[in-house]
């Protein structure tokens, strides 16, 4: 008996979790074969196994979809604060691959290698090779334009794009953390990818060119866990990011990234303008469709509230009557601060980069260098009328962590 595969995932690049990730295959165990389990191993782990039937109108074709099991093991991890240069994030990827076990019935038994105590089984009819999965949404609609070669520099004539849905000019603070997202490259020769970063003052006038060495991309790939290693990336390109990758921001009225190589290959240009920073300043971040960081800074002033809920019971009354006995006693005592940011006053394309904070509900604020956790209750906006601009974003958002009361 043996197992062919017809058609399944690409080894040569990022799969999309959140989209269908199919493997198609034979059987040519005859009339005796009844269904095939198949194992779903990640990163060399077994996380699940499930029976598959027979395609209807088939006798020896099999599909499954895995997606489930990639969506569960994958996940966004944040950026080291002031990190710079070329940076790994291994967390929002997963490599995976599947064994297939042939399920038959020859003379009214149903017989199987499958042994489901044994997570290392080598008895099994196939098994395929790596694939790598990573945290990457696409819905049914935008799946049917999608070309995975728009995210991979390596063209001359049309700019590649980053893992951002963010508008292509920016406003950043000094002392600011922000990272833009990068897929990969087509590995056919060192051809010394660079961020280019140049600074202007505010007469337009161009102050300095610096260059970032993308160091992953330096050399071509030669198996799959290069392509673990090499692609989705980030760089860190706030101002924070920059200075301590030596970059000078003195003078500096705004600046702009881009990545190059000495092929001609080149990116999107992304402009970043830096504004004065206020003591109200509320540094948000959070994970796009793309599974990588976005930042925002909320520039209003900051509303805090105190919430209080208690849980309570209604006290049983005794034989002998006591004035103490009336009434319900409490429980549990839960205190929750909220807080209320805005924006300034923003465009259309700002406003839709915002709004895609609430494509999950878990975000994170930066206070002093460091991340704190929070749940956003509310998200919504004040327009003059229905046809002009948004004026202004509100969000209100507490600790994720609550504070508890003392238990009665």
């Amino acid at each position: 008996m043996a197992i062919t595969i017809t058609s399944q995932p690409t080894t040569s690049q990022i799969n999309l979790s959140y989209f269908p990730v199919v493997y198609k295959f034979t059987s040519n165990a005859g009339a005796d074969l009844v269904s095939c389990i198949i194992e779903v191993l990640i990163d060399g782990v077994r996380v699940s196994a499930k029976s598959v039937q027979k395609d209807i109108g088939s006798s020896n074709a099999f599909t499954v979809d895995i997606s489930n099991e990639l969506i569960k093991n994958t996940s966004s991890g944040l950026v080291t604060l002031g990190s710079y240069d070329t940076i790994q994030d291994l967390t929002n990827l997963c490599k995976f691959k599947i064994k297939i076990y042939e399920v038959t019935n020859p003379s009214g038994t149903l017989t199987t290698d499958y042994l489901p105590d044994d997570a290392s089984n080598s008895s099994y009819q196939k098994i395929t090779a790596d694939c790598v999965a990573g945290n990457w949404i696409e819905s049914q609609y935008d799946y049917a334009s999608f070309n995975y070669v728009d995210y991979q520099f390596s063209d001359s004539t049309t700019d590649r794009k980053f893992l951002t849905e963010s508008p292509l000019t920016k406003d950043i603070e000094l002392g600011q953390n922000e990272f833009l997202g990068i897929a990969s490259y087509v590995p056919l020769g060192t051809y010394g990818y660079k961020l280019e970063v140049l600074t202007y003052n505010a007469s337009n006038a161009l102050l300095n060119t610096d260059y970032i060495d993308i160091t992953q991309w330096a050399t071509t790939w030669s198996n799959l866990e290069d392509v673990i290693d090499d692609c989705y990336l980030y760089l860190g390109v706030g101002t924070s990011n920059l200075i301590a990758s030596g970059v000078s921001l003195t003078s500096v009225s705004y600046y702009t990234v881009r990545i190059i190589n000495t092929a001609g290959d080149r990116s999107e240009l992304r402009r970043y303008n830096i504004v004065e920073s206020c003591d109200t300043d509320v540094r948000l971040h959070w994970f796009n469709k793309f599974g990588k960081q976005e930042s925002l800074t909320f520039k209003g002033n900051i509303i805090e509230g105190i919430d209080y809920k208690s849980s309570s019971y209604e006290q049983a009354l005794p034989t002998t009557y006591s004035s103490s006995s009336r009434g319900t006693a409490t429980i549990q005592t839960i205190r929750s601060n909220t807080f209320t940011i805005y924006t300034k006053s923003i465009g259309r394309l700002a406003y839709q980069h915002a709004m895609t904070i609430m494509n999950n509900n878990n975000a994170y604020i930066e206070v002093s260098g460091n991340y704190h956790a929070i749940t956003i209750d509310d998200l919504s906006v004040t327009k003059r009328n229905e046809k002009d601009m948004p004026i202004q974003l509100s969000l209100s958002y507490r600790l994720a962590n609550r504070d508890k009361g003392l238990r009665g």
